[in-house]
């Protein structure tokens, strides 16, 4: 029997699903930059706080040894740039993102032609296999949005909406949208930090930011001072005009901390829930988008309908098990700027960033309190409208009941219950292998005598 335990554990093995191995992450390719014939060291020594500035049609030459798939490039300020390909044919890139990514499609040399003005931090190419985590693969903002959050500055999002973009984008997979108040385009490196803590909670959607210059405000009434309200609530109708979401989450009315900028985005947002459906009021966006009646609006901390959004034990699967809370910390962080006065807190801290209340309701109020889609249908699944088959040009007979049909096995899964069987008829001819092998009880006798 000794001898055919080795048969049987290569029996075991051959009958074991096939393992799947985690593909390794590519690795940044060394590249040459130059242009008009020198080297520019900055755009390839991993700092975003060294960069170039262009000038007009400025060229840049890249080459690597390896062939190339993608280019990720840093900007200061998003550009227009055009792919000179080694035949001299030419191609626009203009995706208005921050932080872009080019396909190369196996390049090994080519050239950047680059708009005047226009400030490059970093690049980096890449070759064949999974790009890292920490390069950012924006899709442009969504037409439809299932929730749309509406922050005032950069780190808002984590502060006072909490878990809301790891639990809904990432684990539930709904089309989720940002869009920022102010933007802090004059504040190296927030622009940065903003993309970065988005992209470490499951955002993938590219945010849309406002015109708005950041300014603190003590209360509301310097906020006014310096905003102008109908600007404000202009802008504020034409995102929900745009984005058409089932709901949308906005600021405390109180400011979190008083801030005014808060204050008036909050304030704004309840006249901007009614304006959006008035197509009297602001008429460009309306002719532009439409008019849209939002079904639900939650502002944080709000009195009236309170909620409970339970980040703190809402464990996430497509984050390793780490709670909502936890991710939601983890994007903060990515705002190194602003670290050392605030944190993201949940029950019993600063401004719990798990309580809101229903604002704005078309649909009825919560009853369960623990979902900002409650009583709702989620936009993006819901299924797309089918067009209406033809005719048949003959009697057709009738069709046999249809088998519903079965879910995909996942990547490297095998069917079990073949499996099991095959298992079963390994084991089984092991085994009178075995028997057929033993020596006989005579023969084990005469053996040990000898």
């Amino acid at each position: 029997m000794k001898r055919c335990l080795p048969l049987l554990l290569l029996c075991l093995l051959c009958a074991a699903p096939p393992r799947v191995l985690a593909q390794e992450p590519a690795a940044a390719l060394p590249l040459e930059v130059s242009g008009e014939g020198q080297a520019l060291s900055a755009l390839t020594d991993g700092s975003r706080s060294t960069r170039m500035t262009l000038e007009a049609g400025q060229r840049l030459e890249f080459s690597s040894e390896t062939p190339l798939q993608g280019l990720y490039l840093i900007w200061e300020e998003p550009a227009v740039c055009t792919l000179v390909l080694p035949d001299g044919s030419r191609r626009a890139h203009d995706t208005g993102f921050l932080h872009d990514y080019l396909e190369l499609e196996g390049l090994r040399e080519f050239a950047l032609l680059l708009p005047e003005g226009g400030q490059l931090c970093e690049v980096y190419g890449f070759g064949e296999g999974e790009l890292p985590d920490w390069v950012q693969l924006w899709q442009p903002p969504c037409d439809q949005a299932d929730l749309l959050l509406m922050p005032t500055h950069a780190d808002d999002e984590h502060l006072w909406f909490g878990g809301a973009m790891p639990y809904y984008a990432a684990e539930r997979g709904l089309e989720v949208q940002v869009a920022y108040l102010v933007n802090h385009q004059n504040q190296p490196p927030r622009p940065h930090e903003l993309l970065d803590g988005l992209w470490t909670v499951g955002v993938t959607r590219y945010p849309v930011i406002g015109d708005f210059a950041d300014y603190y405000a003590e209360n509301l009434e310097a906020a006014l001072a310096f905003y102008e309200e109908e600007e404000v609530l202009a802008w504020q109708v034409e995102q929900l005009r745009r984005f058409r979401p089932a709901v949308v989450v906005g600021h405390d009315l109180n400011g979190e901390y008083g801030h005014g900028a808060h204050c008036l985005n909050a304030r704004c947002l309840l006249q901007a829930a009614d304006a959006a459906a008035d197509a009297d009021r602001f008429a460009e966006s309306a002719r532009r988008y439409g008019t849209w009646d939002l079904p639900k609006l939650y502002l944080h901390l709000y009195p009236q309908n309170p909620i409970v959004m339970d980040w703190e034990n809402l464990f996430l699967d497509s984050f390793g098990g780490k709670s909502a809370l936890e991710v939601a910390r983890e994007g903060f962080a990515c705002h190194q700027s602003q670290q050392g006065v605030f944190h993201v807190t949940g029950a019993g801290g600063w401004y719990d960033c798990r309580l809101f209340g229903l604002a704005r309701t078309r649909v009825g109020p919560d009853r369960e309190g623990n979902d900002f889609f409650e009583n709702l249908a989620i936009p993006s699944q819901q299924p797309s409208p089918s067009p209406s088959p033809s005719p048949s040009p003959s009697p057709s007979p009738s069709p046999l009941p249809s088998v519903p049909p079965q879910a995909p096995a996942p990547p490297g899964s095998s069917p079990w219950p073949w499996a099991a069987g095959g298992l079963i008829a390994v084991l089984a001819a092991a085994f009178f292998f075995c028997r057929r092998r033993r020596p006989k009880p005579d023969n084990r006798r005469i053996y040990r005598a000898k």
